[in-house]
């Protein structure tokens, strides 16, 4: 193994899983929340709400790091993040009611966060152009892993103990990976020049930016609003309990996992633009099949179903990291500003696309709305991209 690789998995491998365990305070949590509903005798609303306070700090406090980034260094970023993901996940472990858990909840979120905006703005900046496609495939794999097996850990740490216990858990591992971490996040992003003109607009101004990251926050908004679909779509349309969609997920996560092996060599052979171009393309081919049948049938056999779904998520994992990385090819000085902008345009696109196609989800026939809103977002996802922007020769 070369000095180049080994170095890049030292560095991968730490922001990996700071990454997994900023997401674990959603996916580890989520079979705790019927239990906490009971423990503190709240409505399922309330309960609900510590969710959504959650998801409100995770997607408000991306711009707060992309701002704290520049100023405090990688390294201590990620200090204050996973410090304070530790100190408020005990604060939830032993909170005496809802309303301080929901204050804390909401600021665990905004510790999540460091990480999202910290672990590929690292990536992005201290690797070679050899190495920083694996990188970002690698952060990727591990956010298609936790959300699939978050859920099933949390379900069997309620078997030997409360809700409460899997705060303490989060809290154990914030405290393991924070000394590897700060080993290995520099202290600067290497290069950065704070004379250089850093501000939002000057990002917004950059169009091959622009257009990278709104091609990429619509791919991953219309994942998210199929995957926050699904559950209704097979059980209201294919009248499929939750097997199916677990399956679905297995399937999936595998297709990914399999596709991000093999990102960074098809990036390497074809180039980034064709890499990009072609996962688009299987994308759009994919979800305007499963369209078809589903209009012509209405309700779509889950065989159907899960082709388009293994499709999609091989396919993101062949243009995603390659395209993460070429958005993000600016001077030092605005990345951590311009990965903050790219995650908080994914999570608005992943939450309108959500919200148009959810009336749609009690009809027999939803799988059309469904698909058709997935087709939009990924159609115009495709025409961003298909005259590939010209890149800066350096960043």
């Amino acid at each position: 193994m070369s000095s180049s690789s080994s170095a890049s998995i030292r560095t991968i491998l730490p922001l990996a899983f700071v990454t997994g365990v900023s997401m674990a305070a959603m996916d580890l949590y989520l079979p705790a929340v019927p239990a906490l509903q009971t423990g503190l005798g709240i409505s399922v609303s309330l309960a609900q709400a510590t969710v959504a306070v959650y998801l409100a700090g995770l997607a408000g406090a991306q711009l707060l790091w992309g701002e704290l980034l520049n100023r405090l260094g990688p390294r201590r970023s990620l200090q204050i993040g996973l410090a304070l993901l530790t100190v408020t996940s005990l604060g939830c472990a032993l909170a005496p009611g809802i309303e301080m858990l929901l204050l804390l909840r909401l600021l665990q979120g905004v510790a999540a966060a460091a990480a999202t905006v910290v672990a590929p703005t690292v990536v992005r900046a201290t690797l070679g152009d050899a190495d920083v496609v694996r990188g970002i495939a690698a952060i990727s794999m591990v956010e298609a892993i936790v959300p699939a097996a978050g859920p099933v850990l949390g379900v069997l740490l309620l078997q030997v103990t409360d809700w409460r216990g899997t705060f303490w858990v989060l809290a154990a591992l914030s405290l393991l990976v924070l000394p590897w971490v700060v080993r290995i996040a520099p202290r600067q992003l290497p290069g950065l020049d704070l004379a250089h003109d850093a501000s939002y607009a000057g990002i917004l101004r950059n169009r091959h930016y622009v257009r990278l990251a709104l091609s990429h926050a619509l791919c991953i908004g219309a994942l998210l609003t199929f995957l926050a679909s699904a559950p209704q779509l097979l059980q209201h349309t294919l009248g499929l309990g939750g097997n199916a969609f677990a399956l679905l997920q297995v399937l999936g996560v595998g297709s990914f996992m399999l596709g991000a092996s093999q990102s960074g060599r098809v990036a390497k052979r074809l180039g980034h633009a064709r890499a990009v171009k072609l996962g688009s393309t299987v994308q759009v081919v994919a979800c305007a099949l499963a369209l078809l049948t589903a209009w012509v049938s209405g309700a779509p056999p889950y065989a159907v179903v899960a082709a388009y779904w293994m499709c999609f998520c091989g396919a993101l994992a062949i243009r995603g990291p390659a395209t993460f990385v070429d958005a993000l090819t600016v001077p030092p000085a605005q990345m951590g500003r311009a990965t903050a902008l790219l995650v908080l345009a994914l999570l608005a696109a992943g939450a309108l696309g959500t919200q148009v196609v959810a009336p749609f989800l009690g009809d027999a026939d939803s799988a059309v709305p469904v698909f058709c809103g997935v087709l939009v977002q990924l159609l115009a996802s495709a025409a961003l991209v298909w005259r590939y922007p010209v890149l800066p020769v350096k960043a």
